[in-house]
């Protein structure tokens, strides 16, 4: 069937997507074959599509990440989007959610939704990304590039009040004084996001500390394993996470990791790492502290992390998901 118009048709990703199972801006015949051999249409992020109700034997599923914009109204720009996700998967369509506390929060928003049609697979960080990295070379060249000290604790995300760094530096700056700590710097990696004032001006307020917080930017993925690796210890206190990424590439690359306890992050952290309040300036500052201090602590949930590290995995997912198509199909 000509299709007046295909989402994201320039991106690349896509433009290979929509080649490879034959969509163009033409008539084709080998999609309308496609649709009608297929058993399963699975949809990553967007709403399923409207053409696609059109073939009844079709199961449609959705993968829900999180539900953020519209818990978090004041923290995101629009719910729209996520509203219109769930509207598609319908009464009888299914979910696939990357946390239980993501399937949890689907259900009281939609609990017009079958509850066994929602599963649950897990995310995983990349182990050609995310690795142990000694290599005091490539550090070297990474302190360089981004002006590093020997010694910091890093924060990683973007900087937008969701991930709550405000309070990351807060505490940070606070211990450094009142502890009179000479040789730490906290560093903060990732792209400024809106609202980032806030952050700012805690830097700003940190007056003869400014020094020691460093804020590098985007960083590419190649030298993310050396950041982490040779981090003190590592600090994700984000209010809310639909699964929560970083903490998990974190103890893959063996650094200590510290995040809130709320949503999905004490399900990615488990025993692996440390989780406390994302507004517990206390408990933050006595943790940081305690890391600061006890190098035989820092060592307990470097190895405590990578452990847990080990229950992730992308071959697990895969896993996961085709048995999750098998119980669609059941």
């Amino acid at each position: 069937e000509k299709r007046k118009f295909l989402p994201l048709r320039k991106e690349k990703l896509f433009r290979y997507l929509y080649q490879k199972i034959g969509i163009y801006n033409y008539k084709n015949t080998l999609f309308e074959n496609l649709f009608k051999d297929a058993e399963i249409f699975h949809s990553f992020y967007y709403p399923i599509n409207k053409e696609i109700n059109k073939y009844p034997h079709l199961k449609k599923v959705i993968t829900i990440h999180d539900l953020i914009p519209v818990l978090f109204p004041d923290l995101h720009f629009t719910s729209d989007l996520i509203k219109e996700i769930i509207a598609s998967i319908g009464k009888d369509g299914y979910a696939v959610c990357v946390s239980e506390n993501t399937k949890k929060d689907l259900l009281n928003y939609a609990p017009y939704l079958n509850p066994n049609h929602v599963f649950v697979n897990l995310l995983a960080a990349s182990d050609e990304l995310f690795y142990v990295c000694k290599d005091q070379l490539k550090f070297q060249s990474i302190k360089q590039k981004y002006k590093l000290p020997e010694k910091y604790f890093l924060s990683l995300g973007t900087l937008e009040p969701r991930k709550n760094v405000d309070h990351v530096i807060r505490t940070f700056l606070k211990l450094i004084k009142t502890e009179k700590i000479d040789d730490l710097s906290l560093v903060l990696v990732g792209s400024k996001g809106w609202d980032y004032d806030r952050i700012f001006n805690e830097y700003e307020n940190a007056e003869e500390f400014k020094d020691r917080i460093i804020f590098t930017g985007r960083v590419p993925d190649e030298d993310l394993a050396s950041l982490y690796s040779n981090a003190h210890s590592f600090y994700y206190m984000s209010l809310y996470e639909g699964f929560g990424l970083p903490p998990l590439e974190a103890m893959q690359c063996g650094v200590p990791t510290v995040t809130s306890n709320t949503s999905s992050l004490p399900e990615v952290v488990g025993e692996g790492g440390i989780t406390i309040g994302p507004k517990d300036e206390k408990a933050l500052h006595q943790t940081m502290l305690n890391l600061y201090v006890d190098e035989n602590f820092r060592q307990m949930y470097s190895e405590k992390g990578l452990q847990q590290s080990k229950k992730f995995s992308w071959e697990l997912s895969a896993e996961r998901q085709i048995e999750i198509y098998k119980k669609i199909l059941e």
